[in-house]
């Protein structure tokens, strides 16, 4: 992980522990159809293990981590005024 990864990740984590974390439509979306619920992604985000910059959207980051039952999710976060914004949720 470079320094501007680790950067990132350290500050979506603590928005996450802030639980100052908002999702966009198309990550709602893709959490209902998965059977995932906001805590699992939030509580993803603030034990991600994994961040990477977005191959197609250069102000995004690929976040890693373990939701509520131990299992791995990943979501595409954009970091808008202190806030993490998820905009695209995997599971």
């Amino acid at each position: 992980m470079n320094p501007e990864e680790g950067a990132a990740l350290r500050d979506i984590q603590g928005y996450a522990r802030a639980n100052r974390v908002e999702f966009g439509p198309h990550a709602k979306k893709r959490m209902r159809e998965r059977g995932a619920y906001e805590g699992d992604v939030v509580e993803a985000l603030a034990k991600a293990s994994r961040c990477t910059k977005n191959k197609e959207c250069s102000d995004r980051w690929d976040v890693t981590g373990e939701d509520l039952d131990g299992d791995s999710l990943t979501a595409v976060v954009v970091i808008e005024d202190g806030i993490a914004v998820v905009t695209i949720f995997e599971k």
